[in-house]
């Protein structure tokens, strides 16, 4: 009777470490997607910064 508590409790120990784990690893990949989400990001807002300042120049030689 003592064995299958013993049992038990190792069971629960194991599926409680297993939940754990599933946690932090999703918390990883949530860190990495927004990494990346930045990064994009960063990368979007330097393409809109160049654009903006070609059109500038563009037009200014236009004016000329």
């Amino acid at each position: 009777m003592m064995d299958l508590q013993i049992w038990n409790q190792r069971r629960e120990e194991l599926m409680h470490e297993a939940q754990q784990d599933r946690l932090a690893k999703g918390l990883r990949e949530s860190r990495k997607r927004r990494g990346v989400g930045r990064a994009s990001s960063l990368a979007w807002e330097l393409r809109r910064g160049a654009g903006r300042l070609h059109k500038l120049l563009r037009s200014s030689r236009q004016a000329e």
